[in-house]
């Protein structure tokens, strides 16, 4: 952390950058970096390939996080957040970032993560890449006000699923406590991000639970591409359903397949149990994450895939 601080103060325009389909920690751990770093007089440019999703369309600054590819040459410092490696940067931003030759910061929490950086700060322990902004705040000696606590603390919460989830710990909430005795509003931030879903997600949740199998205690679903057509849903409110299998009775690992393409499909992992792996079983699909989080995809057909996953349940 010291390192990477050093090499912060001593950049003057600093690209911030995090995955292709943003979640709440990318988007969180973005702003809150890039208003402590603003505090520092730090020109910098936050980039992604895909644009804010619309449920944290009541964090500030959103606009900021910009889809213009046109990097300048003056950028001095790339700093990735909550990337396990390059290729979760999008073709796009992927192509870009393999072309320059800036010093590259990687700051994550993935188990999966591939250390791509010239520095690399990867602890597995935080509950989110958030989390370990504020650490990095902390170490720059940024004074954090709501511009900062507010996104750090949606990124925290919306990573633990509003501290249910066993990456929770005391340090956690220590900083959390910190991030809302700075101004964060944690009832806001819970409401906007739980209690104001668009039908069509609803919707999409139904669905999802209606599909569901069972292979013991794991159950897996999928959504097919015509359904998004049919409810006049985006594909972002996909974020989170594979939840809605795991908060059964009795199912301690949910697998979500979401069709994007006719021979692709995204697949969602969640376990809370010791027994299951998700990380572990997401490598099955060129995937990757944490223990109990974890992501992958197919190339296959929808039924092929299905039928993949239904095996690989069987024997796990």
């Amino acid at each position: 952390m010291k390192k990477a601080a050093r090499k912060i103060l001593d950049s003057k325009r600093i690209l911030v950058l995090s995955h292709k389909r943003p979640d709440g920690d990318s988007i969180g751990s973005q702003l809150g970096l890039i208003a402590g770093l603003r505090k520092l007089h730090k020109n910098t440019i936050c980039l992604n390939e895909d644009p804010v999703p619309e449920i944290f369309s009541f964090l500030k600054n959103k606009e900021k996080i910009k889809n213009d590819f046109n990097i300048p040459a003056s950028v001095d410092l790339i700093i990735c957040l909550d990337i396990s490696n390059l290729e979760r940067l999008g073709e796009r931003l992927l192509k870009t970032v393999s072309a320059s030759s800036q010093f590259i910061i990687n700051i994550d929490h993935h188990e999966s993560n591939e250390n791509f950086g010239d520095i690399n700060i990867v602890d597995t322990a935080s509950s989110s890449t958030s989390e370990m902004i504020f650490s990095l705040l902390n170490e720059l000696k940024v004074k954090t006000d709501e511009s900062v606590s507010e996104p750090l603390l949606t990124g925290i919460i919306t990573d633990t699923g509003s501290f249910k989830y066993s990456n929770v710990s005391y340090k956690t909430l220590e900083v959390s406590s910190s991030l809302v005795k700075s101004g964060a509003d944690i009832e806001k931030i819970s409401r906007e991000v739980y209690m104001t879903k668009p039908i069509s997600k609803v919707k999409l949740a139904s669905r999802v639970i209606e599909r569901m199998k069972l292979v013991n205690d794991k159950a897996y679903s999928y959504l097919l591409l015509d359904d998004f057509k049919e409810l006049n849903a985006k594909m972002e409110y996909t974020d989170g359903l594979v939840n809605e299998l795991l908060y059964i009775k009795g199912v301690d690992f949910s697998v979500l397949v979401t069709q994007e393409k006719e021979n692709f499909s995204r697949i969602s992992f969640r376990s809370k149990s010791e027994l299951y792996d998700a990380n572990l079983f997401a490598s099955n699909f060129k995937g990757g994450g944490h223990k109990y989080a974890a992501g992958g995809r197919s190339d296959s057909s929808i039924e092929e895939t299905l039928e993949t996953i239904r095996k690989k349940l069987k024997k796990l």
